[in-house]
């Protein structure tokens, strides 16, 4: 009845409780449907109470049948090309699961769910305000920069790697760069290879901003 409803956006008076119609209405969307139609279908399954270990049998088709996607967080599936790519993303998700970084986790998630839809450009613009999120949090100013010239005035950061995060992050949210005219741009040139990249960059700097934070004494060890 919920995806009837919220899902496929239909009338509550229009579902048929027969089991054999809904058998028969799951088995056209696995027959007939798309990636879109079926992975869109099992990620509904997945955030709306599922049977027990469900989850698990999914992440065992999908690691059987070496399809290219994996579940992340136990509700949602997303294309990775490996498996390092695969416990970046974990990693993040863990450490964003404290109460102040909820936001940086919606954003992270929402990348990876357009990410499985094909919108790349959109996929890109969400993996940004997951950094954006985190940098709120440790520097009021929200700015990349001033939080992790914050972190540089606690914690030893090499130069290089500071310098090549800022000029990474600089790339993706600059205003005449990639962030405002190209992602909004409605032929924004921007490809799975390019969404699948910033993705597991931004999952990075989100790791790393937490974990040097708890180290410098910014956050809690909880």
């Amino acid at each position: 009845m919920a995806l009837h409803i919220y899902r496929d956006y239909r009338m509550d008076d229009d579902f048929v409780e027969d089991a054999d119609e809904q058998i028969k209405s799951v088995r056209a969307i696995f027959e007939q449907g798309d990636y879109l139609a079926i992975f869109g279908w099992l990620q509904e399954v997945l955030r709306r109470d599922p049977p027990h270990r469900f989850p698990e049998s999914i992440i065992r088709a999908l690691t059987y049948s070496r399809a290219p996607y994996r579940v992340i967080a136990g509700k949602t599936i997303v294309p990775i090309s490996s498996d390092t790519e695969l416990e970046t993303l974990k990693k993040a998700f863990a450490d964003i699961t404290a109460a102040e970084f909820h936001g940086a986790r919606a954003h992270l998630h929402r990348a990876a769910e357009l990410l499985t839809e094909g919108n790349w450009a959109d996929s890109v613009r969400e993996s940004i305000h997951s950094v954006e999120s985190v940098a709120r949090v440790l520097d009021g100013s929200g700015e990349f920069s001033k939080a992790l010239a914050r972190l540089e005035n606690t914690v030893g950061i090499h130069g290089a790697m500071k310098e090549g995060f800022k000029k990474l992050y600089g790339y993706s949210s600059d205003e005449q760069g990639i962030r405002h005219p190209l992602l909004d741009d409605g032929a924004a040139s921007v490809d799975e290879q390019d969404a699948m990249f910033m993705i597991g960059a931004c999952a990075s700097f989100v790791s790393y901003l937490i974990n040097k934070a708890r180290v410098a004494g910014l956050l809690s060890a909880t």
